[in-house]
């Protein structure tokens, strides 16, 4: 986690750099993170950094940012860059003599809440944790899936679900993905998509994906250009609220292209591919193609702007791969295989869900791997 810390006096500054040792040594939860990156400037004295920069670049750059001393000063700072629960990092304040830890924006999605209660360990100080449901102990939604790794499509649904939840009702979860561990209190777990108050899903709209999850029972692959249309269903009197769309990332996206690709060629192509299939972009979690293109500059870019990683094989590698495949003897005799986004997508032992789309010189293909998510804490 990349945090950025501002302190304004000599105090608060000494404060800042014994609780950013203190986070450096300390070792966050989960197998894939990395720890804590912080940074410590001053907002004080000879050199200081100007506020109005400093925070403009934090907020970019940045997971969090850290103000020691008064929390108006950071109210200000930050005020004309707050824009979404969704992407705004986390704000915490900690007063200069390490009294109070409170957490001032994205106290769940961006994980604020979490870092407060980790800088007062860190400072000898009390959290202040304000948000309804950790005062009164019930299941903040969005911090679930902020900690399982899934992006929310529709930030604004959150307020609903936590609302029904402290009033005492009862809230209908849908996963297309397994859950292990038993619900939170207040959460069904839900067979029906159409009712439920919360999806978890790669896909995008209430029937997208609806022929892929047909096809998957039946070990069909769904030919491009078939997904993704809207279904018909019965009118009702009184439309359902949108449930609350939590992302899975569980797609792999397999992708060739001519050399010298540009991103935007590339991104062209995969837009039009999800909007096909009918998944959400932002459930795409690698992209895979074959190891000549590891270089090509418009692939790099397109990931670098998406992202996510991209793994590469050779041609032996994926001409191991087993599937439905579109085999092309002109990419065979390019390459030396004969196919590369479906193989490519195949490779990480995913199933295929949509075939070889091509689109001014870039093909497209998708698999889906199943992801355990877990209503245990971490």
């Amino acid at each position: 986690m990349r945090i950025s810390c501002i302190a304004f006096t000599e105090r608060g500054y000494a404060l800042a750099e014994r609780t950013a040792h203190a986070l450096s040594d300390y070792a966050q939860t989960g197998e894939d993170d990395p720890g804590w990156d912080v940074s410590v400037s001053r907002g004080f004295g000879e050199g200081k950094a100007d506020l109005r920069a400093w925070t403009a670049l934090a907020w970019e750059a940045s997971d969090a940012l850290l103000f020691v001393g008064a929390a108006g000063i950071a109210v200000r700072a930050i005020a004309p860059h707050v824009a979404s629960k969704a992407s705004d990092p986390a704000v915490v304040v900690i007063d200069e003599a390490g009294r109070f830890a409170v957490p001032l924006l994205s106290g769940h999605l961006g994980g604020a809440n979490e870092l407060a209660q980790t800088v007062a360990r860190a400072a000898g100080a009390i959290p202040v944790i304000t948000t309804a449901t950790d005062v009164r102990g019930v299941w903040a939604v969005d911090t679930w899936a902020r900690c399982a790794g899934l992006a929310v499509s529709n930030p604004e649904a959150i307020k609903r679900v936590s609302a029904r939840l402290l009033s005492g009702g009862r809230v209908a979860l849908y996963s297309d993905m397994p859950i292990s561990g038993q619900p939170p209190e207040g959460v069904d777990i839900a067979s029906d998509r159409a009712r439920a108050d919360i999806v978890v899903s790669p896909f995008a709209g209430a029937n997208a994906g609806a022929s892929v999850r047909a096809a998957e029972t039946t070990g069909e692959v769904v030919p491009a250009g078939e997904t993704g249309k809207t279904a018909s269903v019965a009118r009702r009197a009184a439309p359902a609220p949108e449930p609350l769309r939590l992302v899975v990332p569980c797609i792999v996206a397999g992708i060739g292209c001519r050399r010298g690709a540009c991103a935007e060629a590339i991104e062209e192509a995969f837009l039009l591919a999800c909007g096909q299939v009918g998944i959400s972009p932002s459930a795409v979690r690698e992209a895979a193609t074959i190891d000549v293109k590891a270089h090509e500059e418009g692939l790099l870019a397109f990931c670098r702007a998406r992202n996510i990683p991209l793994a590469t094989y050779s041609a032996d590698e994926l001409s191991q791969v087993q599937g439905s495949i579109s085999p092309s003897d002109f990419v065979r005799a390019t390459v030396g295989v004969d196919n590369v986004c479906e193989r490519a997508a195949l490779a990480d032992g995913g199933k295929l869900i949509f075939p070889k789309l091509a689109h001014g010189g870039v093909t497209v293909a998708f698999s889906k791997v199943t992801i355990e998510l877990s209503f245990k804490e971490r």
